[in-house]
């Protein structure tokens, strides 16, 4: 675990400490990994996974796979489609609202040239 938690540190360019205060450990904790090879706690894990989401924790924990997880496209291809459906709506009201004031203005006309027949 000391050599893949090295390599997040240095992927990240910043010092053990720094990478420390961004997890919310003590930088004793990154420290002992570092110099004696001890395991990080699952707490501990679970702070490095929430505060470096492209960092795959089970290739932290074992050395599988690797060190960036893929993103997930499926979740923006959903924030994606969410936004378009909205800007479609918007624009489909908007346009809704053109229509009524077109028919609103195709009534007085129509109003206008009945009292000249």
């Amino acid at each position: 675990m000391k050599d893949r938690l090295k390599k997040i540190i240095d992927y990240y360019n910043i010092t053990p400490n720094n990478f420390s205060q961004k997890i919310g450990v003590s930088e004793g904790t990154i420290r002992k990994v570092l110099s004696h090879n001890t395991t990080l706690r699952s707490d501990t894990l679970d702070k490095i996974s929430q505060n470096f989401t492209d960092i795959s924790i089970d290739w932290l924990v074992s050395g599988r796979g690797e060190m960036l997880r893929k993103p997930d496209n499926t979740t923006n291809e959903n924030t994606l489609t969410a936004t378009t459906n909205d800007n479609l709506q918007s624009l489909i009201d908007m346009l809704n609202r053109t229509l009524i004031e077109k028919d609103k203005q195709i009534d007085r006309l129509l109003t206008i040239i009945e009292k000249f027949k």
